[in-house]
Protein backbone atom coordinates (compact mmCIF):
# COMPACT_ATOMS: atom_id res chain seq x y z
CA UNK A 1 0.00 0.00 0.00
CA UNK A 2 1.76 3.09 -1.05
CA UNK A 3 1.42 6.24 0.96
CA UNK A 4 -0.44 9.44 -0.82
CA UNK A 5 1.35 12.73 -1.05
CA UNK A 6 0.57 16.30 -2.53
CA UNK A 7 0.48 17.14 -5.88
CA UNK A 8 3.87 19.47 -5.87
CA UNK A 9 1.97 21.84 -8.08
CA UNK A 10 -1.77 21.84 -7.05
CA UNK A 11 -1.79 20.13 -3.75
CA UNK A 12 -3.90 17.01 -4.80
CA UNK A 13 -3.32 13.68 -3.37
CA UNK A 14 -0.89 11.73 -5.62
CA UNK A 15 0.95 8.38 -5.26
CA UNK A 16 3.96 10.44 -7.03
CA UNK A 17 5.01 14.18 -6.31
CA UNK A 18 2.94 15.25 -9.08
CA UNK A 19 -0.92 14.51 -9.53
CA UNK A 20 -1.82 13.09 -13.83
CA UNK A 21 -2.56 16.06 -14.63
CA UNK A 22 0.61 17.47 -13.74
CA UNK A 23 3.80 14.71 -14.66
CA UNK A 24 6.43 16.30 -16.81
CA UNK A 25 6.45 14.74 -20.16
CA UNK A 26 10.32 13.34 -19.47
CA UNK A 27 9.16 12.23 -16.08
CA UNK A 28 6.16 10.04 -17.42
CA UNK A 29 7.44 6.68 -16.49
CA UNK A 30 7.88 5.47 -19.92
CA UNK A 31 11.72 6.36 -21.78
CA UNK A 32 11.52 7.88 -25.33
CA UNK A 33 11.95 5.22 -27.48
CA UNK A 34 12.99 7.34 -30.52
CA UNK A 35 15.74 9.46 -27.95
CA UNK A 36 19.37 7.84 -29.18
CA UNK A 37 20.18 6.26 -25.51
CA UNK A 38 16.90 3.69 -26.54
CA UNK A 39 17.15 3.71 -30.33
CA UNK A 40 20.92 3.05 -30.83
CA UNK A 41 22.38 2.22 -26.97
CA UNK A 42 25.55 1.07 -28.50
CA UNK A 43 26.50 4.16 -30.29
CA UNK A 44 24.94 6.73 -27.44
CA UNK A 45 26.51 4.98 -24.51
CA UNK A 46 29.61 4.99 -26.84
CA UNK A 47 29.43 8.46 -27.29
CA UNK A 48 28.63 9.62 -23.97
CA UNK A 49 31.62 7.42 -22.44
CA UNK A 50 34.01 8.81 -24.42
CA UNK A 51 33.21 12.65 -24.10
CA UNK A 52 32.44 11.83 -19.85
CA UNK A 53 36.50 10.37 -20.07
CA UNK A 54 36.90 13.99 -22.04
CA UNK A 55 35.48 16.05 -19.19
CA UNK A 56 35.23 14.16 -15.70
CA UNK A 57 32.89 17.61 -14.21
CA UNK A 58 29.64 19.15 -15.13
CA UNK A 59 29.76 22.46 -16.24
CA UNK A 60 27.03 23.77 -14.85
CA UNK A 61 27.87 23.28 -10.94
CA UNK A 62 31.30 21.47 -11.60
CA UNK A 63 30.07 17.93 -9.78
CA UNK A 64 32.11 15.01 -10.87
CA UNK A 65 29.32 12.65 -9.64
CA UNK A 66 26.82 11.14 -11.64
CA UNK A 67 27.90 12.81 -14.82
CA UNK A 68 25.78 12.93 -17.93
CA UNK A 69 25.70 14.15 -21.25
CA UNK A 70 23.24 16.34 -22.55
CA UNK A 71 21.64 17.83 -25.10
CA UNK A 72 21.75 21.68 -25.28
CA UNK A 73 19.08 21.82 -27.97
CA UNK A 74 16.33 19.62 -27.30
CA UNK A 75 16.96 15.94 -28.76
CA UNK A 76 12.75 16.45 -29.38
CA UNK A 77 13.43 20.15 -31.29
CA UNK A 78 16.24 18.89 -33.60
CA UNK A 79 16.46 14.98 -33.99
CA UNK A 80 19.15 15.51 -36.66
CA UNK A 81 21.53 17.01 -34.09
CA UNK A 82 21.39 13.83 -31.59
CA UNK A 83 25.08 12.74 -31.88
CA UNK A 84 26.67 16.02 -32.92
CA UNK A 85 29.19 16.89 -30.39
CA UNK A 86 28.93 20.37 -30.74
CA UNK A 87 25.11 19.89 -29.12
CA UNK A 88 26.66 17.62 -26.39
CA UNK A 89 27.49 18.87 -22.56
CA UNK A 90 28.38 17.06 -19.70
CA UNK A 91 25.91 17.66 -16.83
CA UNK A 92 25.64 15.90 -13.35
CA UNK A 93 22.62 13.97 -12.75
CA UNK A 94 20.76 16.53 -10.53
CA UNK A 95 21.49 19.65 -13.20
CA UNK A 96 20.46 17.32 -15.83
CA UNK A 97 17.19 17.14 -14.56
CA UNK A 98 16.60 20.59 -13.47
CA UNK A 99 17.01 21.77 -17.08
CA UNK A 100 15.09 19.11 -18.49
CA UNK A 101 12.71 20.32 -20.94
CA UNK A 102 13.94 23.52 -21.23
CA UNK A 103 14.18 24.61 -24.58
CA UNK A 104 17.19 26.41 -26.13
CA UNK A 105 16.84 29.88 -27.13
CA UNK A 106 17.01 31.16 -30.84
CA UNK A 107 20.64 32.50 -30.36
CA UNK A 108 21.94 29.43 -28.66
CA UNK A 109 20.78 27.56 -31.33
CA UNK A 110 22.00 29.21 -33.75
CA UNK A 111 25.60 29.26 -32.29
CA UNK A 112 25.44 25.71 -32.33
CA UNK A 113 24.35 25.48 -35.67
CA UNK A 114 26.87 27.55 -36.79
CA UNK A 115 29.39 25.02 -35.15
CA UNK A 116 27.92 22.47 -36.86
CA UNK A 117 27.84 24.03 -40.17
CA UNK A 118 32.14 24.92 -39.71
CA UNK A 119 32.66 21.27 -38.40
CA UNK A 120 33.98 22.51 -35.35
CA UNK A 121 34.64 20.04 -32.33
CA UNK A 122 32.23 19.49 -29.58
CA UNK A 123 31.76 23.07 -26.81
CA UNK A 124 33.20 20.67 -24.03
CA UNK A 125 36.07 22.18 -22.09
CA UNK A 126 38.43 19.11 -22.26
CA UNK A 127 40.46 20.96 -19.13
CA UNK A 128 40.38 18.60 -15.85
CA UNK A 129 39.73 21.52 -13.57
CA UNK A 130 36.34 22.37 -12.66
CA UNK A 131 34.99 25.80 -12.92
CA UNK A 132 35.74 28.00 -10.12
CA UNK A 133 38.87 25.81 -8.85
CA UNK A 134 42.09 27.74 -7.88
CA UNK A 135 43.21 26.60 -11.83
CA UNK A 136 40.50 27.11 -13.24
CA UNK A 137 40.81 26.51 -17.06
CA UNK A 138 37.45 26.18 -18.27
CA UNK A 139 37.09 27.40 -21.58
CA UNK A 140 33.12 28.35 -22.12
CA UNK A 141 31.52 27.30 -25.47
CA UNK A 142 31.81 30.59 -27.51
CA UNK A 143 35.51 31.57 -26.12
CA UNK A 144 37.81 32.51 -23.89
CA UNK A 145 36.43 35.18 -20.74
CA UNK A 146 38.74 38.16 -20.23
CA UNK A 147 39.09 39.41 -16.81
CA UNK A 148 35.69 41.13 -16.78
CA UNK A 149 34.02 37.55 -17.80
CA UNK A 150 33.26 39.03 -21.33
CA UNK A 151 33.89 36.94 -24.10
CA UNK A 152 37.19 37.81 -26.40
Amino acid sequence: MSRLKPCIVCGEPSATTRCPDHQLPTHSGTPNVEHPAYANGTRWKNLSRRLRRQQRFCDRCGSKQQLTVDHIVRFKDRPDWAYEEANLRILCKPCNSELSGVKASPEVERMIAEQIDRGSGPALSYYPTPPGSPRDRYTPPGGMLDKEGRLS
